[in-house]
């Protein structure tokens, strides 16, 4: 049995996660193009829960939040110094600002070559090129093309503000314990929920224009302010609250050691997807925001934590992480970001010149759906695999101290030989 340990924590479960939150929310747009009235009864239904695959952006948040906190969590609880903000800052930047800036310019530089209206374009782009769109909902959407960026603002704000909380976590006496810890970010939790209230109380757009029929800025304005930066560091909080869990739990090893091989995190990492499952299709037929916290997204924070369960559960389970660490999911994760950032594009495109009824609810045919859906992946696929390759990987090395382009060493025994 594989030893968990917390000076080299392997997050089993995480890449899996990462993956389905990523083809959960392309799989959502896909399904947006196929006319629900014009299909079988139990097909209608599938789809509805497919639907609701836009939540997969909550599980970003989630992960990045567990993924994130983790090493300040560490050091917290083995008395160490607060981790180096300038290291955590440089591969924020290098993970992010390079595959994101080269989506966002094509975007931009199609947006010019064929002559899209853009209303507020200045203020877009630069909102889009300082991570600040999502403050209001006239730049919430920095492209025309590609609406997915919404919610990178959102993260680079989470970015920002978790270490902020940390250090003055590690400020408060020098007389440290994990359920201290855990009771200053449940505040802080607490803190964030009541500034999304301030949030909801001050900052509701007006009713003039306000809806999806009125295009982006409309839409924006329908989401605002149930979508919010504020709001979204709950969803972040609770992935920040898994990760302390999580390294309280590598410490104590002989005991979980036992409850390991009785397959107890097994179960309930498994019962907590279960439940999640259960969530999205019990919900399949209300409305976005009939089912949530604060009016919320995505359930919350229901949703958020179940997998946030998952999560603490999947690095000590004998099975279940590795069924979701699968190879193809690995890959998927590995390219996710690219994966993200491009796909939408495609479908635009596509919708604008290629397949004209390629709309939302506008094809009827299933096996044609399909198809188009088939191709929209399998081009996803090979543009984020080119975007992590050549744009975003260099980066990633650079900020890690590692060659930009990692070569095999010639001179090295081939596995067949070794």
């Amino acid at each position: 049995m594989p030893k968990i340990r917390l000076d080299n924590p392997q997050f089993t479960g995480a890449d899996g996660i990462r993956a389905f939150a990523c083809l959960s929310v392309i799989l959502h747009h896909l399904s947006q193009r196929l006319a629900m009235p014009a299909q079988k009864h139990w097909l209608q239904e599938v789809q509805s829960v497919v639907l609701l695959g836009n939540s997969g952006v909550s599980l970003f948040f989630v992960l990045s939040g567990f993924l994130l906190a983790f090493p300040f969590w560490k050091a917290y609880l083995e008395h160490e110094a607060y981790p180096s903000i300038r290291t955590y800052a440089l591969r924020r930047a290098a993970r992010i600002m390079p595959g994101f800036y080269v989506s966002f310019l094509v975007c931009l530089l199609l947006v010019w070559r064929l002559d899209i209206h853009t209303e507020y374009l200045w203020r877009r782009i630069i909102t889009g090129l300082t991570f600040t769109t999502g403050f209001h909902y006239t730049t919430f959407f920095p492209s025309e093309l590609n609406g997915p960026f919404w919610s990178i603002s959102f993260e680079v704000f989470c970015y920002m503000l978790m270490p902020l909380f940390m250090a003055l976590l590690f400020r408060l006496g020098k007389r440290r314990s994990f359920g201290k810890a855990v009771l200053f970010w449940v505040i802080v939790f607490g803190l964030i929920l009541a500034a999304n209230s301030l949030v909801h109380q001050w900052f509701t757009p007006g009713e003039n224009s306000r809806g999806w029929q009125y295009g982006m800025i409309g839409g924006a304005k329908y989401w605002m302010p149930r979508y919010n930066p504020v709001g979204f560091f709950g969803h972040f909080s609770i992935g920040i609250l898994t990760a302390g869990v999580t390294a309280a739990l590598m410490q104590r090893g002989p005991a979980i050691g036992r409850l390991r091989s009785l397959g107890l995190f097994d179960a309930v990492g498994a019962a907590a997807l279960g439940l999640a499952g259960l969530l999205l299709w019990r919900m399949r037929h209300l409305d976005e925001f009939d089912f949530s916290f604060q009016q919320q997204p995505y359930y919350f924070p229901a949703y958020a934590i179940l997998f946030g369960i998952v999560l603490m559960s999947a690095p000590f389970s004998l099975r279940l992480g590795r069924w979701l660490d699968n190879r193809f999911f690995r890959f998927t994760a590995k390219i996710s970001f690219g994966l993200y950032i491009w796909h939408y594009l495609i479908i635009t495109l596509i919708e604008k010149y290629g397949i004209m009824d390629y709309r939302n609810f506008g094809i009827n045919d299933v096996w044609r759906w399909l198809g188009i859906s088939v191709s929209v992946v399998a081009i996803s696929y090979v543009v984020a695999t080119l975007s992590y390759y050549v744009i975003e990987q260099p980066f990633i090395n650079w900020s890690r101290g590692k060659p930009i382009y990692r070569r095999k060493r010639t001179d090295a025994p081939s596995g067949k030989a070794a």
